[in-house]
């Protein structure tokens, strides 16, 4: 019937490793769904977008369509972003905004050894954290508009069967959550962007889509502007907050200590890379073919969804020097870890994630308080919870700082 496996939904994972084991690197699973899994040819599917592939979202609800989202105008979004330099400004907006970053982090890990964190804290703390570097004058009564709308998008997002808008209450509730979130932040724009003056330096994402120009004036509206950030500022929310709680299982079931004579903030990051590697909060993506395309022997029709798996990816022995299902932070302190385009932990290409430093700078902070804690949670490995976002089952976590 063109359904995917029946193990399908208990480990999707686990039921793609079987069907490539058992057909190769490159086979359907379903009608219309292929699934590539090497690592050239996953980078290839990425790095085309907007070119021989197209992000492959499903349809939004009619409600949502009479909004003019800034997916539908793909072309303007991806210059804009190279003009406004997103990447090198993220990474020195977040350089500049660490020592709060950090301020932050460290108030959620010492409230987490009186209570208990569960997920929504890891969110809320990664919100916290560093939702200025998107908006820097974020305050509480947008956050109350944007934590709602977030939460409900996990939530449906985590939902076996999707129904109509019409048949939906969760759907309903989340499309009114985010209409409130929406037109508070569109206002908020608006006020910035009347009382911003043409000299002032860029403090954030809002400055940069703002500041954004082309030979028509401004390459984005209020509204525009607001879509933007809402994306990213939900995606720090539910991937930034998965990352978290993940970091803090790994600690909790694997050795993280750092070996003698290596270097504070080199282990660091190789903590957080492996943690990445091991549990990427993305663990499925795909893409939809503009064209057919080759892989290998076999040719992919047009139309069809292709997709790739970061986590395969992450721990398919043919790709890793060292063991890649043995957890292991001290591999990345080698020169020579994996081959090319075998870590995928923020996608590839034109469209690899905006908030790959504001979400590094999160975890390596996170990681090096972590040094001087000590995490429990529930005794047994981190199980994962399957969703666009994969996140820790039953996760809960307590931290005590070492003697």
């Amino acid at each position: 019937m063109g359904l995917p496996p029946d193990d399908f939904d208990r480990d999707p994972i686990a039921s793609l490793n079987r069907l490539r084991r058992e057909y190769g690197d490159v086979f359907a699973f379903a009608a219309g769904k292929v699934l590539v899994a090497r690592p050239v040819w996953a980078h290839w599917a990425l790095a085309r977008t907007n070119r021989e592939t197209v992000v492959d979202a499903p349809p939004l609800p009619p409600r949502l369509q009479r909004r003019p989202l800034i997916r539908g105008r793909v072309e303007r979004w991806m210059a804009a972003r190279r003009t406004a330099q997103w990447h090198r400004l993220g990474r020195d907006i977040a350089e500049r905004t660490a020592p709060f970053i950090r301020e932050r982090l460290g108030d959620f890990l010492d409230a987490a050894g009186d209570r208990p964190a569960r997920l929504p804290d890891c969110e809320r703390a990664a919100l916290l954290a560093a939702d200025r570097v998107f908006v820097h004058d974020m305050d509480d009564r947008l956050r109350a508009r944007l934590f709602p709308a977030a939460r409900l998008m996990l939530d449906e997002g985590a939902a076996t069967v999707m129904l109509p808008p019409w048949m939906s209450l969760r759907t309903r509730r989340r499309l009114h959550a985010n209409d409130l979130w929406i037109e508070a932040l569109t206002a908020h724009v608006a006020r910035r962007r009347a009382e911003r003056r043409e000299d002032d330096p860029a403090a954030d994402m809002l400055d940069l889509l703002a500041d954004a120009r082309d030979e028509d004036g401004p390459v984005f509206d209020d509204l525009e502007i607001a879509q933007t950030l809402s994306i990213n500022l939900g995606n720090l929310y539910a991937v930034g907050g998965s990352g978290l709680g993940w970091l803090l299982a790994a600690h909790a079931a694997h050795d993280t200590s750092r070996p003698a004579g290596t270097d504070r903030a080199a282990w660091t990051s190789a903590v957080v890379k492996e943690t990445l590697r091991y549990y990427p909060a993305v663990s499925l993506t795909s893409r939809s073919l503009v064209e057919d395309a080759d892989f290998g022997d076999v040719t992919v029709p047009a139309g069809t969804s292709l997709f790739v798996s970061p986590l395969m990816l992450h721990t398919d022995a043919r790709w890793w020097r060292e063991d890649p299902a043995r957890f292991d932070p001290a591999r990345w302190l080698a020169d020579d870890v994996h081959d090319q385009h075998a870590y995928l932990p923020y996608g590839s290409g034109p469209r690899v994630c905006t908030g790959v430093h504001i979400a590094n700078a999160v975890l390596e902070n996170a990681a090096d308080l972590l040094a001087d804690r000590t995490v429990s949670t529930r005794p047994g490995p981190p199980r994962r919870e399957w969703s666009a976002v994969t996140r820790p089952r039953h996760f809960r976590a307590t931290v005590s700082a070492d003697a």
